[in-house]
């Protein structure tokens, strides 16, 4: 995979609505804003089908697309159909079996894109990240979930990204909810940061997005 794809800092939107309309509407924003890349969220591919992905990378044809399906099994169609519709990217949980992870990574090897690895709810968050990686994934993300947020909101969701960082040779991503948590990912070791809800839910998202950007980057020196 090329390795010009994960030149850090990464901004990727978590484009998390339910149809391609809106999908769209938050995308043009986000590019105009200055992310780097876009993420047909799992919702978006669940709610509106695999014809989000080819959308978002037609209206954006120099912004790389990642199709956010976190796939547990029968890999090997969500590699060929990313790269059938345009996108560069495609995700796979750490949590499927490891035959999952290796049927993944042949098939976006086939198709030529790029294999994120999602660390959510592992139950040693480091450990497996190493694992995912000597199985051949591109960059692994760490990813403390939404429901898991609200459920204890007091944990730090960064608490597993230092070891992590430690752990890899890998680019590393994390999903983070503003601005501070971008910087401060990325002042951790993070090269790509996601960001979805609640900035892509506000009444003026090219604002909140840019306010976004800019606060990543200047963390990353």
């Amino acid at each position: 995979m090329e390795k010009s794809l994960f030149t850090p800092p990464v901004v990727q939107v978590a484009i998390d609505v339910l149809n391609i309309d809106d999908a769209l509407r938050v995308a043009e924003a986000a590019v105009k804003a200055g992310v780097d890349w876009l993420e047909a969220g799992t919702p978006l591919v669940t709610f509106a089908g695999t014809d989000c992905i080819g959308a978002l990378a037609r209206a954006f044809p120099g912004v790389p697309v990642l199709a956010d399906y976190k796939c547990m099994d029968g890999a090997r169609k969500y590699a060929l159909e990313t790269k059938a519709q345009g996108g560069r990217l495609c995700t796979v949980c750490a949590q499927a079996a490891d035959a999952t992870i290796r049927t993944m990574i042949a098939a976006g090897k086939e198709a030529g894109i790029a294999i994120v690895c999602d660390l959510i709810n592992s139950p040693d968050v480091a450990a497996r990240a190493a694992e995912v990686e000597a199985l051949g994934v591109d960059s692994v993300y760490v990813h403390w979930g939404s429901d898991q947020k609200s459920e204890n909101p007091d944990r730090d969701p960064q608490l597993d990204l230092r070891a992590v960082v430690e752990r890899v040779n890998i680019p590393v991503g994390i999903a983070t909810f503003n601005a501070d948590d971008g910087a401060r990912a990325i002042r951790q070791g993070a090269q790509i940061v996601v960001i979805g809800f609640p900035l892509i839910g506000q009444p003026d998202v090219e604002s909140e997005m840019r306010r976004y950007v800019e606060a990543v980057k200047a963390a990353y020196g």
